[in-house]
């Protein structure tokens, strides 16, 4: 794998552990790196903690060679964005993302035969995750240094999620959903409830058809089945979701759309786009 090379002009005078602690590398990665060679200040090789001046450069070499031990599965994935450090891939419907012993087919595995048909060795990591009938954006790290980055960018809400979706009835105004959500203890899903979790879903509606309204959801906090959960507690429920909802013929009607996230090497903003699929624009027309 070709070097990836993060680098940076240092701006206030520090020693290199409490850099790279304040970007987020572990101890295990901060002794990794020195002892694989990986830290070049000023063109030299750093094996030991030194201290850093203003304007010294700082190189470090994020790219590693290894591979999990995931069963390859070669399907034809949409690929949304992909560089050296990320790859971003449109989730199919129908299937889970990672393994749960009750699946044969994870997105995982598709990740790993992309890999494997475009000879990249990378671990796969995903950042985030989709309900299996969710389709859309989901976010994978290719080099494992810098999955914390990402770990706290997700947890610090420095990445942005927008979703679409297909509700019963019609929601006439944009309104923020601020109500906590527990596990129900009589069944395998969540409910609203005022002892379980703080959970904010900011709501905008777009089109309404034959009493469906699609809207766009942005989620500010990210609990399990947040936006399901909250959609059926003020009366409209997704389409096609069976578990808070009622029967359909249509998968729940749920898409990432778009993704947006401060890329660790460029710094600069990546936004992607996954448009709404097939299937969500028949049932707003049926």
């Amino acid at each position: 794998m070709k070097p990836i090379l993060l680098t940076e002009t240092i701006k206030n005078e520090q020693m290199l552990d409490e850099w790279l602690n304040d970007h987020l590398f572990s101890k295990k990665q901060r002794h990794l790196l020195k002892m694989e060679k990986r830290i070049r200040v000023n063109h030299q090789i750093i094996t030991h903690n030194i201290h850093l001046f203003k304007d010294d450069l700082l190189e470090i070499n994020c790219a590693k060679e290894e591979q999990d031990d995931l069963e390859p599965i070669d399907l034809d994935l949409e690929i949304l964005y992909e560089d050296d450090i990320v790859l971003v891939v449109n989730k199919p419907i129908h299937m889970i993302v990672h393994e749960d012993g009750n699946h044969p087919i994870t997105l995982d595995q598709a990740v790993a035969g992309y890999f494997q048909k475009t000879d990249q060795i990378c671990p796969i990591r995903h950042i985030h995750r989709l309900d299996k009938d969710t389709s859309g954006c989901i976010l994978y790290c290719k080099q494992s240094y810098l999955q914390p980055y990402f770990d706290h960018a997700i947890k610090t809400k420095q990445i942005q999620r927008t979703y679409l979706a297909i509700v019963q009835g019609k929601i006439n105004q944009a309104m923020t959903i601020n109500k906590s959500i527990g596990k129900d203890r009589h069944a395998n899903r969540f409910r609203i409830s005022s002892n379980g979790i703080k959970a904010i879903t900011h709501l905008k509606p777009l089109t309404y058809k034959k009493n469906k309204t699609l809207i766009e959801c942005q989620l500010e906090t990210g609990r399990t089945h947040q936006i399901r959960v909250h959609l059926a507690g003020i009366n409209h429920p997704l389409i096609g979701d069976e578990l808070y909802g009622t029967a359909s013929p249509y998968r729940c009607m749920l898409h990432s759309y778009s993704l947006s996230f401060i890329h660790p090497l460029t710094h600069k903003k990546i936004e992607i786009i996954c448009e709404m699929p097939k299937d969500m624009r028949l049932c707003m027309e049926s």
